[in-house]
């Protein structure tokens, strides 16, 4: 074999051996993102992100695809039952990315996504069904400025739009007012008796807040109710074995599931009210909503 012969087969040996080389390293490449992004690297992330006590638990679950192409999306879980905050993530195909929040497909109308989520139909409501506008309180009858928000929905946003609007009332009891749970819980019983009842109780709840206490609430109740033609025995029952508790945290769900975190808190065709905010406020908002309608 002549010199350059063997330089030549040389040549073809190194190509041959960056050949497979590279199809080796590819082939890894491949294979690590089929594998996906590594959950825990996720966690090690967020940990120092967020700043995460070490002794606190934070596990990955319900790891999926994304509406992304080839990225995948998951949630944080941070805590132990019953305290977890769930924290939705999406991570790149290469693990090197992530994003924590919820993923938004601009082909979608957020506010419409935002009403999907809660539950109107069978509901007791105010105005007509052709109404442009629909609004969703998720309140407390024991807040104070829930009573605050009751007066600007009754005095002056209902007064002021007229069958341009409907109008919802959902539960958001705060665990620390005594009476609010059993409050919702009230009108739920009487709902389920007559939808005008819910209304009338509804209404006696905000305006006599001041005089309502845990030990009374049943017998303001029942003075309330007292025209209402309702079957008192079976609302008794009904309200101190708490029968319609879970429609009541079916409701905090519900709102919770659209950013609702305090009271009073306003759904105005999707779009997110927080407080005992001024006719105003709703305003600018109904408005516009108004507006988009034409």
């Amino acid at each position: 074999m002549s010199p350059q012969d063997s330089q030549g087969g040389d040549m073809t040996r190194v190509r041959g051996g960056w050949l497979l080389g590279g199809l080796f390293v590819g082939a890894l490449a491949l294979a690590a993102q089929a594998a996906g992004p590594d959950p825990e690297q996720v966690i090690r992330y967020y940990r120092k992100k967020a700043n995460v006590a070490p002794a606190q638990k934070v596990t990955v679950a319900n790891l999926r695809d994304s509406a992304i192409k080839g990225a995948k999306q998951g949630d944080l879980q941070i805590g132990d039952p019953p305290n977890v905050k769930t924290v939705v993530f999406t991570v790149s195909a290469d693990g090197h990315y992530v994003i924590f929040g919820d993923t938004e497909d601009l082909t979608v109308d957020p506010s419409k996504a935002v009403m999907a989520k809660i539950t109107l139909k069978g509901e007791p409501s105010r105005g007509p069904d052709a109404a442009k506008v629909t609004v969703v309180e998720f309140s407390d009858f024991q807040c104070p400025f829930c009573s605050r928000g009751y007066n600007t929905i009754e005095q002056q946003v209902l007064k002021e739009y007229g069958d341009k609007v409907k109008f919802y009332y959902k539960h958001y009891p705060l665990p620390f007012h005594p009476w609010a749970q059993a409050g919702a819980v009230a009108t739920e019983c009487a709902k389920q008796q007559k939808p005008d009842a819910f209304w009338t109780l509804y209404k006696g709840l905000f305006e006599q807040q001041k005089d309502i206490t845990a030990d009374n609430l049943k017998d303001k109740a029942h003075a309330i109710l007292a025209d209402a033609k309702i079957d008192q025995a079976k609302f008794d029952d009904c309200l101190d074995n708490k029968k319609t508790l879970d429609k009541v945290k079916a409701d905090m769900a519900e709102g919770s599931s659209v950013g609702v975190t305090g009271t009073p808190s306003f759904v105005v065709n999707g779009r997110l009210l927080v407080g005992a905010q001024p006719f105003e406020a709703f305003k600018n908002v109904i408005d516009d909503e108004l507006a988009s309608a034409k």
